[in-house]
């Protein structure tokens, strides 16, 4: 059995869609899978040399790359020398040239439906929900979502899988100083579903008592609305940004008094799991998928009301004991989570495509 990939995710340089089909892909049988993409330019591809990467970034280098993926796509899928087909995004653009093999498509999240209303992208992502054979959610929390908002979907199509996580085998190293003081850790994108803009007046309360007390962002640096937003705070002084590669990644999560995710919507929350990996305390929504994938490894609050994140935010940052507890059972769950597991419950279900 041969199970084919497109190109459109290898352009992400970084991200949690690409992460999951590269971890997924990498765990697969040996010589069960093949490509359509003729040049990535993703990040995992390249630490995992899965296939071939384009050494240098430089602006529109995605245009160009679709230019030359897409074509040669259409041409793999014509040739028909596969068994299932694995679409790491949406849209119907290879026409006819799939025939009649299975599709394959992975639903993420709701966002584009919901919290960052995207027209476009939901016509994608309905033209191929309609062609596909089977659909992976990546929670329970996710196929709720899929089947309301698509309710054409055949709910015995949608199967649910879980992420996987790299398994970390030695602490991680402390490869830079960013700070002396305690810190608290913000992962990833600050839209407005992501929540910060509710997180940072709890912060803000909360280092009226704790003045040593940081906070490190990571993702894009602020923009001058962020930045305006600190002053008016009073914090400006306290909330540090870091660009940060996978190994900085891992010492700013192990270093952390504890990660937040402060989030009124997420798919799945991969950094849920990248958190417990390196030892670190979970504080996060009560919303989502967050009780699903977290369950009793994490401090949750009401992402809507400011008071109760202020309360847990001071809670966590001052009780060692319960860090500790969290920890311990970070430490546990964790482990029902690999990539191997995820790539092994894929297979069965491009098995029984064919």
């Amino acid at each position: 059995m041969k199970i084919l990939f497109d190109h459109q995710l290898f352009y992400d340089v970084y991200g949690g869609a690409s992460k999951y089909f590269a971890m997924m892909i990498n765990s697969l049988p040996q010589g069960s899978w093949d490509t359509t993409t003729l040049l990535a330019c993703n990040e995992y591809v390249r630490a995992m040399h899965l296939f071939r990467y384009f050494p240098k970034y430089f602006r529109g280098q995605a245009r160009l790359l679709e230019h030359i993926n897409r074509p040669y796509t259409s041409h793999i899928l014509s040739r028909q020398k596969f068994d299932v087909f694995h679409q790491t995004n949406f849209g119907t653009y290879y026409g006819n040239s799939l025939g009649n093999k299975p599709l394959v498509i992975t639903y993420h999240d709701a966002n584009m439906s919901t919290y960052s209303p995207r027209p476009d992208i939901v016509e994608l992502q309905n033209q191929s929900l309609r062609r596909a054979d089977a659909i992976i959610a990546v929670s329970n929390n996710t196929k709720k979502d899929l089947l309301t908002l698509f309710p054409f979907v055949d709910e015995k199509k949608v199967h649910v899988i879980y992420h996987g996580i790299e398994k970390i085998h030695d602490k991680p190293k402390h490869i830079k100083d960013i700070t002396n003081n305690p810190y608290i850790l913000y992962v990833g994108l600050r839209a407005e579903y992501k929540n910060f803009h509710r997180f940072i007046k709890a912060f803000a309360i909360l280092s009226k008592s704790h003045p040593n007390l940081r906070l490190i962002c990571t993702s894009m640096p602020f923009t001058t609305t962020e930045l305006a937003k600190f002053k008016e705070l009073k914090i400006e002084d306290k909330v540090i940004h870091v660009s940060a590669s996978e190994e900085l990644m891992k010492q700013l999560y192990a270093e952390a008094l504890f990660f937040i995710y402060p989030s009124i919507y997420e798919g799945f929350g991969m950094p849920i799991l990248e958190a417990w990996e390196t030892r670190c305390p979970v504080c996060l929504s009560d919303t989502s998928c967050f009780p699903e994938i977290a369950g009793d490894a994490g401090l949750y609050f009401n992402p809507k009301d400011i008071d109760d994140m202020t309360a847990k935010i001071k809670l966590l940052t001052e009780d060692d004991n319960l860090r500790q507890q969290l920890i311990s059972k970070g430490c546990s769950r964790v482990n029902l989570f690999t990539w191997q597991k995820c790539a092994n419950e894929h297979y069965k279900i491009y098995e029984s495509l064919v």
